[in-house]
Order: C-alpha cells, then sequence, then structure tokens
C-alpha cells in the first residue's frame, strides 16, 4: 500500500505579499482613528522646525551679507544707506526673499502671517508665501515690545532668557500651512521676536 501524499501547501511568494499588504492596510486605519490629533501635531512639530530653520538660515545670511553692522539696525539698502528692520518692512522682507523661496506676496489681511493670531491685522507688516506653503510675515515695529503676548510661542515652549523688553525690531511670524486652519499660536502659527541681533530663540 503506497504512502499518502503530503498535501500541505505553502504559501506563494505573491500570496505573501498580500496578506502583508492588506495588514498593514488594517495597522494604519487602526492607527489613525486611534491619535488622529496626536499625528496631526507631530507633523505640525517636524514642519514648523524645518520652516524655523529655514529661516534662521536666511537670518543668518542676511547679517552675514546684508547688514554694514552684523545687525538688523544697519541694513544696506540698494543705494549703499542703510535702514532697520523695525521700520521698514518691505525693505527687510525683500532681504528675507533672497533666501527664501517664495511665490507670491498677496497674502490676505486675516492670514496668521499678518495678524499673528489677533482679531486685526497688525502695523507694519509684510508677507509672503513660501514655495513649501507656508506664509512669512515681517512685523516691522517695535511697539509691541511691552507687550507679553509677543514673545516666542513655538511647540509648547517659550524661549529661554527672551522677555518682551529685548523685543527691540519687531516680530517675524510664520504659519506652516498657510491660510489653512487651524491658524493657532503653538499648533501652526509662530511668532519669533527679533532683536538688534537677529531672531531670539535658542529652543
Amino acid at each position: 500500500m503506497m504512502a499518502k501524499k503530503n498535501s500541505k501547501k505553502a504559501f506563494t511568494m505573491a500570496e505573501a505579499i498580500l496578506v502583508m499588504t492588506i495588514l498593514g492596510i488594517i495597522a494604519t486605519i487602526m492607527i489613525t482613528t486611534i491619535k488622529p490629533a496626536q499625528f496631526k501635531k507631530q507633523g505640525f512639530r517636524t514642519l514648523a522646525k524645518k520652516v524655523l530653520s529655514s529661516i534662521d538660515t536666511a537670518t543668518t545670511q542676511i547679517v552675514i551679507n546684508d547688514t554694514k553692522l552684523g545687525t538688523f539696525d544697519s541694513l544696506i539698502k540698494s543705494d549703499g544707506l542703510s535702514t532697520e528692520f523695525k521700520t521698514d518692512a518691505a525693505a527687510t522682507l525683500e532681504y528675507y526673499k533672497k533666501y527664501l523661496t517664495t511665490i507670491r506676496t498677496e497674502v490676505p489681511t486675516t492670514s496668521f502671517c499678518k495678524t499673528a493670531g489677533t482679531a486685526a491685522a497688525l502695523a507694519n507688516v509684510e508677507a509672503a508665501y513660501l514655495k513649501d506653503g507656508a506664509c512669512i510675515g515681517i512685523v516691522a515695529t517695535d511697539s509691541y515690545a511691552n507687550e507679553t503676548g509677543y514673545v516666542t510661542i513655538f511647540p509648547g515652549e517659550e524661549a529661554p532668557g527672551v522677555t518682551t523688553k529685548n523685543i527691540t525690531q519687531g516680530l517675524i511670524l510664520f504659519d506652516i500651512n498657510g491660510d489653512e486652519e487651524p491658524n493657532t499660536i503653538g499648533e501652526d502659527g509662530f511668532i519669533l521676536p527679533v532683536g538688534t541681533g537677529g531672531i531670539m530663540y535658542d529652543g
């Protein structure tokens, strides 16, 4: 009598890949369903750090290449004369546009980059959209220097050692997703205080 052959069959490679793909889809759905807000905030934080890094690099370039004394109160204009961050938002934005890729400057007055999260647009502010979808606003005035709301607010942090009295040149505002919601300080919108030497954020 002949022995019975083992009819057990192994998974084919295609079947194994199909099963793994289905399991991956299920896992992704479960993860995004369980903690969508947490993942969104983490994504915001990553983007915010990236935009902050770009602005910080641009600031360094401006200080090195476009100032007489290495300070924001000695910006060199095309005619060779000096201007200041705090008195000339339009000129200051042009310096940033040299080192950041901007796509257009028609930013609505309701944008975070013109309001800093307040009900109305701030005075003396110029803004532009960046290529990656973020926007940047230059608030060229020191009239906010004594208001406690205008200190660096960045993913749950406050820059160590920065007080409102240090804000002598103005603010740099940025929103990582342009005019999309939530337009909230510390989530997708951020405020960087600016002193004579540049951005005051060490976090």
